[in-house]
């Protein structure tokens, strides 16, 4: 295992010629703490002066008249982050009160007892002479790594292999976290990730976790990792984060995480650059492919190879749209959740595009392949980029050949058009769903036809605007319920009594019997022609 070493310790001050007599009578257990400087204390106040990483060294002269003041001060010496405390005794006070040394011992805050011969310049010079080296080391280390990486990726060698190197210079696992929550691991986050009982837990460090140190559980484990954003505007949610799987991370291993992010950021924004070049010419493939402008087989299999996307022999191609129910997102966020889409699919069959102003998907399925499971998981991957809100999948008829996909474009918009008049809510809408309204949507807009659904329709709709009745809306419910009234007058909250005589009624006006099973299909005929082609009342 590598030297994981952080700075110079208090146990380094005991390898110094000068200390070679120093006592450690408390604290032991804090002898890796980090010195940084020298203090000197001979006045009372010195807690106002003291700084993290000072080893505080006095002759005892403070605290002559009072050694238990010593007990008050550590606690106030260990919030400020001082790394030890030296003591000469003998000369102002004879020994250090043993509830300062428990003290000590409890805060693992090593007291050193300084012998009288000791001189503090000699103390403030070795001590300051070894810092300055071992920082000086480090530095050289930091700037030795960061040239490697920088290194990496000039020469082009990727992500992926900058993240390679860097594993191994930590000996940690190392994730990237995108700004679209995509991972790239080095080699040993690979094995850590498959231990992950929540893929989701690396996402929600961008909301639930500071940079810097956080902790984390992988499988049962308990591990601290180190989190430090790339460091670049346009890439401000992407993360850098160690994982400390085999070793405690140094203070050089972290500032090489914080320094090599502008390295990330830019290496970043030259991936998101041709990537954007790529889904362009994916864009244009698909949506040329999906609406029939291309002329040849040749010519599709080369712009299919082309932008990644080669076609499978023997597959069964269908086009999707997505129909949204209530509010249909922005451009902006359709062509946000394309991106997303194409690079976290829960669907390997499937290609997404923006195809005028809609989010079109492409199905490939191999023979035998269930579609329905397919359309779930095309489900789960919208239900990723929008949440709960409310959508249909509208699906055209499969081809066999891909030159034929415009068939199923041609198909898929017609079924979105006639489920969005009639309002079908269902999360799948095929020409099987449709039904009665795929054959009336095809009748053509003439007098005869209109005059046919006004013949049932305008009657209801007059009386109920002279009367403020419901009959046209109680019918269109008594009819969906297949002429029930029970569950008619459950859903308009009504009595049944009620629903009995406005059906009646309704057929009073038109002249038609109840009774009558050729009455009735015209009437619902008219109905389903209404919703298609509803009445103009002026």
């Amino acid at each position: 295992m590598t030297n994981n070493k952080i700075g110079f310790t208090c146990g380094d001050v005991l390898l110094i010629p000068d200390f070679k007599d120093a006592l450690i009578l408390a604290g032991a257990n804090g002898m890796q703490r980090t010195i940084t400087r020298v203090n000197v204390m001979e006045v009372p106040d010195v807690i106002d002066w003291v700084r993290p990483g000072e080893f505080l060294i006095t002759s005892g002269f403070p605290f002559r008249d009072q050694p238990e003041a010593i007990s008050d001060i550590i606690p106030q010496l260990v919030e400020r982050g001082v790394a030890a405390l030296g003591i000469k005794t003998k000369r102002y006070i004879d020994k250090i009160p043993q509830r300062a040394l428990e003290l000590a011992n409890q805060l693992d805050f090593p007291i050193f007892e300084l012998p009288l011969s000791v001189s503090f310049s000699d103390v403030v010079r070795d001590i300051m002479e070894r810092v300055l080296v071992q920082e000086a080391r480090e530095l050289s280390l930091l700037q030795s790594r960061f040239q490697k990486l920088s290194q990496k990726l000039l020469y082009g060698k990727g992500i992926e292999e900058f993240l390679q190197s860097l594993d191994a210079m930590v000996n940690n696992p190392i994730i990237l976290l995108d700004d679209s929550d995509h991972l790239f691991l080095s080699p040993q986050a690979e094995q850590v990730v498959q231990l992950m009982d929540n893929a989701l837990i690396w996402s929600q460090m961008r909301d639930d976790s500071n940079l810097g140190i956080s902790f984390i559980t992988i499988g049962e484990r308990r591990t601290r990792v180190y989190i430090s954003a790339v460091n670049d505007k346009q890439y401000n949610n992407c993360l850098l984060i160690l994982l400390e799987w085999n070793q405690e991370s140094s203070v050089v291993d972290q500032l090489t995480i914080d320094r090599v992010g502008v390295l990330v950021g830019l290496e970043m924004i030259n991936a998101h650059a041709r990537r954007e070049v790529e889904s362009k010419y994916i864009d244009q493939f698909l949506q040329d492919w999906i609406s029939g402008r291309m002329v040849t087989m040749e010519d599709l299999n080369i712009r299919a190879e082309a932008c990644g996307c080669p076609l499978e022999k023997d597959h069964r191609l269908y086009v999707g749209l997505v129909r949204w129910l209530d509010n249909k997102p922005t451009t902006k966020e359709l062509l946000q959740a394309v991106k997303k889409i194409r690079i976290k699919s829960f669907c390997p069959n499937i290609q997404v595009t923006l195809l005028e102003g809609d989010l079109t998907f492409v199905v490939s399925l191999p023979p035998q392949s269930n579609l329905n499971t397919t359309l779930d998981m095309i489900f789960a991957d919208i239900q990723a980029q929008f949440g709960t809100e409310k959508y249909s999948i509208c699906l055209g008829n499969g081809v066999e050949y891909p030159d034929k996909l415009f068939k199923s474009y041609s198909d898929v918009k017609k079924i979105h058009h006639i489920s969005t008049i009639c309002d079908y809510r269902e999360a799948y809408i095929d020409y099987k769903k449709l039904g009665i309204f795929q054959l009336l949507y095809l009748l053509p807009d003439v007098e005869e036809i209109n005059d046919y659904r006004d013949r049932y329709i305008v009657p209801m709709l007059n009386y109920d605007a002279k009367h403020n009745t419901l009959l046209f809306h109680t019918l269109k419910v008594y009819l969906k319920h297949n002429r029930n009234a029970k569950k008619t007058s459950l859903e308009l909250f009504t009595h049944y009594n009620t629903v009995t005589y406005r059906i009646e009624r309704v057929c009073e006006i038109l002249g038609i019997s109840l009774d009558s099973g050729d009455d009735m299909l015209q009437l619902h005929f008219a109905v389903k022609l209404n919703e298609m082609r509803p009445v103009e009342i002026e």
